[in-house]
């Protein structure tokens, strides 16, 4: 995964790569997980992490150094993989050459292998960042020592997000060779999601609507045809939520706490917010909350159609998120226009996001297209 919490996150995919494992594990299914070693990962963690080796990963031509990292957290193993070069930088994705970071990272995944001496039965990838993994395996790997039995899953979050990329990236920074093209072109680019969905033994999203919808046009970002062509392998799977992470009685960042039998602590956690956030403190107002990324597809125009008539019911609102600048620009310019009722906090703070969860008497969870998010699941956790 490209991301895990508490480690490096940027939304529900960093979610469900902790709870799942944890969750396998009470199953009694060994799993491990392997992410990049970011330099946003805090010290309190990197502390806590055990050097294992340091060896070098074919990039296209070139060799790479990788540290590999090792750690353990709700009795889960993780690993994590250090090139200073690559993942030395503010953020997780955005960068220029995303393509090579990632490229870098799934070849080694597979490297790792034999120096943690550890052949998995299954890789479970996510997302473009790591659906390199089954093609590479499928390439260069599956018929090593060890490699022969491995399968692969690549569960699509969000299919808006593919890899795409120029055919020049091809052999110089993906390292596969020309006559293997046909594997990743689609549209007269590379496009890294389409190689993972057709190498991957099975492809699995987060819900058998989302699941339904990539079949249409109208949701599917110009990938139905590649999504129709492995219906036979492809199905969907409904994300879960960690209720022992996210849990009201217990979470730390909450002022008060509390749960469903006994909820005086709820009103204390929104007079907090409200003090906090310099909205008008009156228990009896709604407060309306809304966490989420601050981009086109979770439906902010919608929001911004609707917000006068949003706040022309006497309500409260706090928006939590970042994204883009035209998004973030109108909430700023909306908070002066309701001073004391309208609280735009542009950035990312897990722990504000959950007082902000126990605070809400409701939830506002826009959309164009919503693949199961798990916003609307921790908004009913807290109640």
């Amino acid at each position: 995964t490209s991301e895990a919490y508490p480690f490096a996150m940027s939304g529900g995919l960093g979610d469900v790569s902790s709870a799942l494992p944890a969750a396998l594990r009470e199953r009694v299914i060994g799993c491990r997980v392997v992410m990049p070693l970011y330099e946003d990962i805090k010290d309190e963690f990197r502390e806590k992490m055990t050097f294992i080796k340091s060896i070098t990963v074919p990039v296209s031509w070139r060799r790479q150094y990788c540290g590999i990292f090792e750690a353990k957290h709700n009795g889960v193993t993780y690993y994590f993989i250090d090139n200073q070069y690559y993942f030395k930088r503010h953020g997780l994705y955005g960068y220029f050459d995303d393509a090579e970071r990632f490229a870098f990272f799934s070849r080694a995944i597979l490297e790792m292998l034999p120096v943690i001496g550890f052949y998995p039965d299954i890789i479970h990838c996510n997302d473009w960042q790591t659906a390199l993994v089954p093609t590479y395996l499928s390439l260069f790997y599956n018929h090593n020592p060890g490699y022969e039995k491995i399968k692969t899953v690549l569960t699509i979050h969000n299919i808006q997000y593919q890899g795409k990329y120029g055919m020049e990236v091809l052999e110089d920074v993906l390292g596969i060779p020309m006559d293997k093209k046909p594997l990743l072109e689609y549209g007269g680019d590379v496009n890294i999601l389409k190689g993972g969905i057709e190498t991957a033994q099975m492809v699995t999203t987060v819900s058998p609507t989302y699941a339904a919808q990539l079949h249409d046009a109208a949701y599917a970002e110009g990938m139905e045809s590649v999504v129709r062509m492995i219906d036979w392998k492809f199905s969907g799977v409904v994300n879960g939520l960690d209720v022992v992470g996210y849990d009201p009685a217990r979470d730390p960042a909450l002022p008060e706490n509390y749960d469903a039998d006994h909820m005086t602590g709820k009103a204390a956690c929104k007079a907090s917010l409200q003090a906090a956030m310099g909205l008008a403190q009156e228990p009896d107002t709604p407060l309306i909350a809304m966490v989420t990324r601050l981009v086109g597809h979770k439906g902010l125009d919608l929001v911004q159609e609707a917000m006068d008539g949003i706040m022309a019911t006497g309500c409260q609102f706090v928006v939590l998120g970042t994204g883009d600048g035209q998004y973030e620009d109108f909430f700023r310019w909306k908070a002066g226009q309701y001073p004391g009722r309208l609280s735009a906090q542009i950035l990312y703070a897990e722990d504000l996001s959950r007082r902000i969860y126990a605070a809400a008497d409701l939830f506002l969870m826009p959309s164009r297209s919503e693949p199961c998010g798990l916003s609307q699941m921790i908004a009913m956790r807290y109640g």
